[in-house]
């Protein structure tokens, strides 16, 4: 009876033990979604009505994979162009095409981290070294 009773009690800490563990990692998965999102800013909300001097005449074409991407702001067209070429790839999917990391990922045959951090650093380029904000 004691050992069934010690058995059980074992049980109910592990049980308690997992429940726990879970818990937390979900709220941690939570949290780090939550600071990446707080911290991304898509690069056509911060383009809206910076450029007023947008001429619809004059579009830059990417074709990428069967897509034709048109660009009308040029200060953007010349930034991406200057962009190596997998940064320019993801960031013509990612924002214009809408593309998820890893739908890009299995086009690139890429990890999805690889694609989050290239696009995070090909943002950070055309934010610092071309300042297009």
């Amino acid at each position: 009876m004691q050992q069934h009773y010690n058995e059980m009690s074992i049980q109910h800490q592990f049980d308690a033990y997992c429940k726990k563990v879970l818990r937390n990692e979900a709220k941690s998965i939570r949290k780090r979604n939550a600071n990446i999102k707080d911290n991304e800013e898509p690069l056509a909300d911060s383009n809206e009505g910076r450029y007023s001097q947008t001429h619809f005449d004059e579009q830059d074409v990417y074709f990428l994979f069967g897509m034709e991407i048109l660009i009308s702001d040029q200060k953007l067209s010349a930034a991406i162009d200057h962009l190596s070429e997998i940064r320019r790839k993801i960031i013509l999917l990612y924002y214009f095409a809408g593309f998820n990391d890893a739908e890009i990922g299995k086009i690139l045959n890429m990890s999805t981290s690889g694609i989050w951090y290239q696009r995070k650093k090909a943002v950070e380029q055309l934010k610092m070294g071309y300042d297009l904000w």
